[in-house]
Parts: C-alpha cells; structure tokens; sequence
C-alpha cells in the first residue's frame, strides 16, 4: 500500500505544482462567467444606431408606420426612399451597391403587396443579431396589423389594448413542494453543470493516458514494474490524477458559489445597475446536487481513465494514441449531445435510458437531477450500474494494462488486446 500511496502522491504533486493546473483553475471560472453571463450582458447593451433604408414601393401609409415604429427602438436611423414598381428592382440593386460599400447596414423593401400578403424583404450586412432582426419583423407585423384594422374599420387601439404583452414566469417546483429557480436558471445549471463533467473527465483521463505514454516512451515504467505489481501502477496513477481533478472540481464549485452568492458585484464589474444585476435569475445549487455530481464524476472519471490508461499502454507514439483514443472520446463526445435532449426534458424515455447506461450516465444523471426531481430508485440503480461497470472495466484494463505497458513496436488490434484480458 505504500508504494501505491508513493504513485499517488507523485502524480498529485506533480500536477498541482504545474502551470497547466495553475492556468485550467483560473480559466474555468473565467470560461463559466463568460459562457453564463457575458452573452447576457453584450446583448444588453445598446450599440450604435443601424443605418437603415426603408424603400417605400407604393406601400403608402404602411411605410410611414413602419419608420415609426422602428424609431422607437432607439436602434435604427431610418431614411424613407419612394420607388414605383417599375424602378425597384434598379433601386434595389443600387442599394446593395451602398451596402457593399458599408454606407449602410442594409435596407428593408414593402410595396403594396405587403398589406396583403404580410410579406417583406430585408437585405443587410449583418442579419444574425437575433434583437436587431426580431425587432423589424415586430415592427412590421404590429404596422400590417393597424393598416388590415383601419382597412375593416376597426379600432386598432382597441386590438392592441386586447393584446397587449403577457410575461410567462416559469418556475420549478422541487419535490419540497417550494417554487424554485425560473426555467432560464434551470436550463443554465443543468447545461453548466454537464458541460464541467464532460470537461473534467475528458482532460483528466486525457492525462492518465498521456502520463502511460510518457513513461513507456522513456522506459521508466521498466524500473517502475521491477519494484512493484503493474496494477499498482495503474491504480496510483489513477487515484492520484483523479484526486487532482477532484481538488479542482472543489475549486471551481467554491468559486462558483461566490459568484453566484455575489452576483450583484459581478455584474456590476460589467456595467450593469445592481436593480438590472437582481433581476437576472440565477440558478441555485444545492448540497444534495453537488455530492451527487461529485460521486458522478468520481465513478465517470474511474471509468473512463481506465480505458485511456489502457490505450497508453497499448500505444508507442503521441501519433498512435491520438489515433486510439478517437472510440473513448466518442463515447463522451455521445453522451455530451444527449444531454441536450435531457435539458428539454428530463423525464423522457432518452433521458432516463441513457442515465442508466454506464458510459454516459455520468454526465446524463447529473444533468436531470440539476432540472428536475430524479426518482431515489432511479439514482441508486444509475449508481448501481455504474459502479459494477467501473470494477468490471477497471479489472479488464488491469490485465491488458499488464501486458501492454512492456510491449513495443505494432500497435496491438483489438482481437490482441482480447487476448492480452484472457490470458495475463
């Protein structure tokens, strides 16, 4: 045991003295905050006013609205052109010209056909700003609606009074019976809270192999197996890194805490009032979801370190192993997607299956129970599985890890590898 604590202690020490620990613990908060709240806070603020051109084809009062209602927004600087239906196109193609040259930032087209068919055209040079876009169809769809209204002889101010805004609050009610955080929050921890197991097991497990690889290519791991059993080695490689990870993972969860304890100062890093900085909604973290999302990580990086622990043995070059590792990565890589459709919806019959599948429930379980109520029987099964699964792949990769670390030359296929489980 104590040659396997030697093996632990190394490989702890030598990764958090690192600057690669030093760097990967700053950036992962600061990756967080700007994946989390920046996008917020950069679709927030105004910008400069857009050029735009509203070319009137016979439209009439229909165009007046719209520059009226587009004025209001504060966001665009309207200049009305009139064109007949015989020199639009010509009007157009100019225009296009005015925006290639960037004199403009893109011109909207309604001609009288507009009124009936709701139809219209925008060309620009930027048309992905979801606001910016939003904002024109709104804007035309409110003007079509008032000129159809007056055209039936109706008070539109009577409509828009009848269909004036509705704000939908979304919130989540846990099985404490108590209203939780709001839909948004919900979706972003459970999208956060995936996102740092993919990360964490990938890079960690990443490192066991790489760490494998390196002493195989120095032939150190030759000393290493004449003072003690291949299993030991592999074992202390792989407490030691996950005991790095785990260090890490309490860093980023203290940190996260803080954040979200004082986000009224963070955002107001960022320019926003503390009155803007309350009403964003942020999600809460309990105690409960963060020892179930360290457990998960636990058995998931146990699990998955196992496999890169043998595909380093199994590999000679840097070459090789990026090769080998592409089938481990695609397992994550799946199970990253599916959590997507577990964000949506928690409960459905994807979710629940694949939080019971060894190879992806470390991400998949943790992502349900930070959005919704998971069943007791579901998480001890999910863990149950998991746990088998970990003994039996780590008892596997044992036997090929004894074989593979001391042998050179031709990568071995996987018939070989079979073999090398069966027989060592």
């Amino acid at each position: 045991m104590r040659k396997v604590w030697a093996v632990i202690r190394r490989e702890f020490i030598e990764r958090v003295r690192s600057k690669w620990f030093l760097i990967s613990t700053i950036l992962g908060p600061v990756f967080l905050l700007a994946v989390g709240i920046l996008p917020s806070v950069l679709m927030t603020r105004t910008g400069r006013v857009m050029e735009i051109v509203l070319v009137d084809g016979e439209a009439g009062s229909l165009a007046t609205r719209i520059r009226t209602q587009l004025e209001r927004s504060s966001r665009f600087h309207i200049t009305v052109l009139s064109a007949t239906q015989d020199r639009l196109a010509a009007v157009e193609d100019s225009l296009v010209r005015e925006v290639r040259a960037e004199n403009l930032d893109g011109f909207l087209s309604v001609t009288a056909a507009t009124l009936e068919s709701g139809r219209a055209e925008y060309r620009g040079r930027n048309v992905s700003s979801f606001r910016d876009m939003g904002t024109l169809e709104e804007a035309l769809r409110r003007s079509v609606v008032v000129e159809r209204l007056n055209r039936q002889g109706i008070n539109p101010a009577v409509v828009m009074e009848a269909q004036g805004r509705i704000d939908l609050r979304t919130l989540r009610i846990s099985r404490r019976g108590a209203a939780g955080e709001s839909g948004e929050a919900t979706f972003f921890l459970g999208y956060a809270v995936g996102l740092i197991l993919y990360m964490t097991i990938l890079l960690y497990g990443i490192n066991v192999m790489r760490s494998v690889l390196e002493e195989k290519q120095t032939r150190i791991i030759e000393v290493l197996v004449s003072s003690m059993r291949p299993f030991q080695l592999m074992l202390g490689k792989v407490v030691g890194v996950g005991a790095v990870g785990l260090f890490q993972f309490s860093i980023w969860a203290g940190v996260g805490y803080a954040m979200l304890r004082y986000r009224s100062q963070v955002l107001g890093w960022f320019g926003v009032s503390p009155a803007a900085a309350s009403s964003v909604q942020m999600p809460g973290i309990s105690a409960e979801l963060l020892a179930i999302a360290g457990l998960y990580f636990l058995l998931g990086y146990v699990l998955y370190s196992s496999l890169f622990a043998v595909v380093g043995a199994a590999c000679n070059t840097d070459t090789e192993a990026q090769q080998a590792q592409q089938p481990v990565m695609m397992l994550l890589v799946a199970a990253l997607i599916v959590s997507f459709s577990a964000l949506s919806d928690p409960g459905g019959q994807m979710a629940v299956t694949t939080s019971l599948v060894p190879f992806s429930a470390p991400i998949i379980m943790p992502v349900r129970v930070a959005t919704s109520d998971v069943s007791t029987s579901q998480l001890a099964m999910s863990l149950a599985i998991l746990a088998g699964t970990c003994l039996a792949v780590v008892w596997i990769s044992a036997r090929i890890y004894r074989i593979g670390i001391l042998m050179y030359g031709k990568r071995p296929s996987m018939k070989e590898l079979w073999r090398w489980a069966r027989q060592s």
